[in-house]
């Protein structure tokens, strides 16, 4: 659901304000494929129990063969961009189509990865060119082979809408390769793919698979290369964390996860990683940093924010663009169980909302639209429109909640609210395909979810749904937090002089003054 990429493990959850840059949609290049794909497959889609073979050939590097089944069709249209990332269209290669008889069917190129058929056609062969990218950070996210191993993502190996139906997939690979999914495996070796928007296979040769049991799930590991940490030290954090999140919801999102670690491979970039979540897959890219410490502090930032998606929004049954809430706020969330875990101190998460608000300030229109606009535009005005704001307006909402109700109520209260209302379960996942498109609105979900407690009516909703502008010091100073400006740079702190009610919520939070209180209190 997301990509973080990080200089420091410690300057954690805001680096993912800064996003990854305004890039302008192909817009003659999506109208394609949005006009194909109500021909296209519905052809995978639509045809119950499509099949289709994945082929890795060792004498075809960066190249997969894809070959199969579906309805008869006429239009082939295949995803030509995907968040920030253009041109998928033209890796496909060599396309052979046949019909119901056998006999090949005559295909016209119109588009890189647009294609028409003479007459339609049944079955299909193509190769994907999907050797690793020169950006280290698009491997979270669209396909990719190398030497010895690769992401297998059918978001974009297939063509048309996938998104739904029944799909069969046998993977073929190279003596010694393993694979590794968390869709479900049938007695053949098949794997059935209810929605294929989310499927990523992990192959490769020497992958080591781990399964344990965390907060009511199968949790599998699906690691690759050596670090400081022993794989053991991965899955006891991933516990962890996943413990954390379910208190939070108070149920688990699904019968099984699955995290994907695999070292980046980008040389000289041990601090950096990226990182994504389909479904109940995090796919994971990281860096090598030698101490064991360290390396552990690093994996924290991606598990929290990215196990996070698990619930929400890959949980819920919502749709439309909501990205303000589940991106901006999970970046919040995710410090705020960062703290919880001790895995971030105090000061250090105080850090992480200190520089969300400069990359806040210093982003360019950062007030030209509400949240709710920006969202919208996500892949076009950059990331940091949606996640920066948006973190420092999930801050100000917890704090407001938190005052109101003497710290009986947080976003806690709101996230399990929604999780309890909106929850999408795996059994109408298998019957109806995908919810993709289904669902109640997310934002106007997330906005009544916290307006639902006295006093908080119309504040989230006159943050959201507003351009407006936020003066930090003075939205702070309320709950004995002081903001500073050293030149580009932000700092909070807090306060010499603290009230009782303000040092009870900031303790809520995660401060620990116990020294200078005037009614000490113990550690809970």
């Amino acid at each position: 659901m997301s990509i973080q990429r990080f200089q420091n493990p410690r300057e954690d959850f805001c680096a993912i304000s800064k996003g990854v840059g305004a890039v302008l949609y192909r817009h003659l290049k999506l109208l394609l494929c949005v006009i194909a794909a109500s021909a296209c497959l519905a052809s995978l889609a639509a045809a119950q129990q499509a099949k289709l073979d994945i082929r890795v050939r060792p004498d075809l590097p960066g190249r997969v063969i894809i070959e199969g089944n579906c309805a008869p069709t006429t239009v082939w249209s295949f995803r030509d961009s995907y968040a920030d990332i253009v041109n998928l269209g033209s890796r496909i290669e060599s396309l052979n189509l046949f019909d119901a008889a056998g006999a090949e069917v005559a295909t016209r190129k119109i588009a890189p990865g647009q294609f028409q058929a003479a007459a339609p056609a049944t079955k299909f062969r193509y190769q994907v060119y999907i050797a690793p990218s020169a950006r280290a950070s698009d491997a979270a996210r669209v396909s990719w082979l190398g030497s010895e191993r690769g992401l297998l993502m059918l978001r974009d190996l297939l063509p048309g809408d996938r998104a739904g139906g029944g799909i069969t997939v046998r993977l073929i690979l190279p003596p010694g390769w393993v694979a590794h999914t968390n869709e479900a495996e049938n007695v053949g070796g098949e794997f059935e793919i209810a929605d294929a928007d989310t499927a990523v296979f992990a192959v490769g040769e020497k992958l080591r698979i781990s399964t344990t049991s965390a907060s009511g799930l199968t949790f599998n590991l699906v690691a690759a290369g050596d670090w400081a940490f022993n794989d053991a030290d991965a899955t006891e954090l991933a516990a962890k964390v996943l413990k954390a999140h379910r208190d939070v919801f108070g149920a688990a999102p699904s019968r099984r996860a699955t995290l994907i670690l695999f070292p980046t491979s980008q040389s000289g970039a041990a601090d950096k990683w990226s990182a994504e979540t389909r479904g109940s897959s995090v796919t994971l890219l990281m860096g090598k940093l030698p101490s064991k410490v360290a390396a552990l502090a690093q994996l924290s930032v991606p598990l929290t924010h990215e196990f996070f998606h698990f619930w929400v929004p890959n949980g819920l049954n919502l749709s439309g663009d909501y990205d303000w809430f589940y991106e901006g706020f999970t970046v919040y969330q995710a410090a705020q169980v960062a703290v919880r875990l001790d895995l971030l101190t105090f000061a250090e998460f105080l850090n992480a909302i200190s520089r969300a608000y400069d990359g806040y300030y210093l982003s360019i229109d950062r007030d030209r639209w509400s949240l709710l606009e920006a969202s919208k535009r996500r892949w076009t005005v950059g990331n940091s429109a949606v996640y920066s704001k948006s973190m420092l307006i999930a801050f100000l909402c917890d704090l407001k909640l938190r005052s109101l109700s003497h710290n009986k109520r947080s976003l806690d209260d709101v996230y399990r609210s929604i999780f309890r209302e909106y929850r999408y379960l795996e059994a109408n996942a298998r019957s109806a395909g995908s919810k993709t498109g289904q669902g109640s609105d997310g934002s106007e979900a997330a906005l009544k979810a916290l307006g639902a407690y006295s006093g908080m009516e119309d504040f989230a909703r006159a943050l959201v749904s507003n351009p407006i502008v936020i003066n930090l010091a003075e939205r702070l100073a309320p709950f004995g937090l002081r903001v500073e400006t050293f030149g580009l740079r932000t700092r909070l702190s807090v306060s010499e002089s603290l009230t009782r009610q303000q040092r009870d919520l900031l303790h809520d939070l995660g401060y620990n003054d116990y020294v200078r209180s005037p009614r000490p209190r113990k550690p809970s």
